[in-house]
């Protein structure tokens, strides 16, 4: 382990590159780690496995539904050099190729003698197909480098082939896209035919004993690299995870560790967050200078546009407090009207005043409407503010 971990280079953030690490069923109840010692046992070294690394960017696909969109690798790893994966796709330009990151097979030693596999994800870059971010016409010239930030050696996809640039969506059926529909850059004529190097995709390891082939896999993504490795959102897919698992409500009343936990998840996301701008106050003398549900409400549903919250009451130090204050109501066995803050899924759509301002406020669940928890989640912070409230003190405290 490193003294300290590093999140940046200078101005570069450094890249998450996981390791992933092999394991093995040697019994019906045994999962240990695959290990040199352990494939020595049945006559087999590190040279016996091989990898293969699939990884996809999918975005421009699965708008156009043209499978030429299909951006994707397939690479075949049998020794421990590092191999970078290099992304073809029908409709670039010639021997042009996106680059996906880096992969290894990591040799494994006397120190750390686990079988690993190592993927570094790619530097975050924008690509496009056409230097100028415009339409293309293929009966004139190819317009020249002018409001684009995509260098020349970036311009990958070609517009003569298929049609990123310049694509269009509208209507009730782009929200089966994504929601909100259409977000993507572009111009008056459509898409501006940028793409990035985010990717996911599946790595798989296999082996062959005793005349038998063995597998495994794991799936990988990339993505923007986060600011606050240290911290967990408020709702996570891990959450939606655990209420799939087991169940909207929990068999015994919630721990107060448990409604803990989700407060101080609160914090730290609204510790991230320029709650003045996202409850849509004026700044600078400039409003509705950002998205925010504020935005959102009055696009989608016409409703008018004002701040969330009042404006004076926004202050990132004030609703910190303000949680902070939650959760000492919660220790104290007198925070049970809290659970009367928390926004219900079923009102997700209630634009009031009251509707807004309930909690997680401010923030945009998947669905485009305002943020709830999970029904898990609410049950636990109810629940254990309930028990907090008719617990013996002495035993609330020990």
């Amino acid at each position: 382990m490193p003294e300290r971990i590093k999140f940046r280079d200078g101005d570069d953030v450094r890249p998450v590159a996981p390791f992933l690490e092999v394991f093995a069923r040697t019994a019906d109840d045994v999962l240990e780690p695959l290990t040199v010692e352990l494939l020595a046992a049945y006559g087999l070294t590190p040279a016996n496995l091989s990898w293969i690394v699939h990884l996809g960017c999918r975005k421009i696909e699965r708008r156009t539904f043209d499978p030429n969109d299909r951006i994707e690798a397939i690479v075949k790893v049998d020794d421990h050099a590092r191999h970078p994966v290099l992304a073809t796709c029908a409709n670039f330009r010639d021997n042009k190729t996106l680059p996906l990151g880096w992969v290894q097979y990591v040799r494994p030693n006397e120190e750390f003698p686990e079988i690993r596999f190592r993927f570094t994800p790619a530097a975050g870059r924008v690509y496009g197909a056409s230097p100028s971010g415009k339409p293309y016409d293929p009966k004139g010239p190819e317009p020249v480098h002018t409001d684009s930030n995509v260098p020349p050696e970036r311009i990958l996809y070609d517009p003569a082939k298929g049609g990123w640039l310049g694509y269009k969506e509208s209507g009730t059926a782009s929200y089966l896209l994504t929601n909100p529909a259409a977000i993507f850059t572009s111009v008056a004529d459509g898409s501006a035919g940028y793409f990035d190097d985010e990717c996911d995709g599946v790595i798989s390891v296999s082996l062959q004993v005793g005349g038998k082939k063995l597998s495994a896999f794991a799936r990988i993504g990339a993505g923007p690299p986060t600011f606050a490795p240290d911290t967990i959102p408020i709702r996570t897919v891990a959450d939606e995870l655990e209420q799939a698992a087991f169940g909207v409500t929990h068999d015994d009343p919630a721990t107060l560790a448990e409604a803990e936990e989700i407060l101080r998840r609160a914090v730290e996301t609204v510790r991230l967050f320029n709650t003045a701008a996202l409850n849509a106050n004026t700044i600078q003398g400039r409003t509705n200078q950002t998205s925010t549900m504020a935005r959102q409400d009055s696009n989608d549903f016409g409703r008018y546009f004002e701040p969330i919250m009042a404006p004076a009451i926004v202050d990132n130090r004030a609703i910190l407090a303000l949680h902070q204050n939650v959760l000492t109501a919660l220790r104290s066995g007198t925070g049970a009207w809290f659970g009367d803050a928390l926004r219900r899924p079923e009102e997700v759509g209630d634009l009031s005043d009251i509707g807004r301002r309930k909690m997680p406020a401010m923030m945009r669940g998947a669905d485009g409407r305002h943020l709830v928890l999970t029904r898990r989640q609410i049950d636990a912070v109810v629940t254990a503010a309930m028990g907090s409230l008719f617990s013996d003190p002495a035993e609330a405290s020990a």
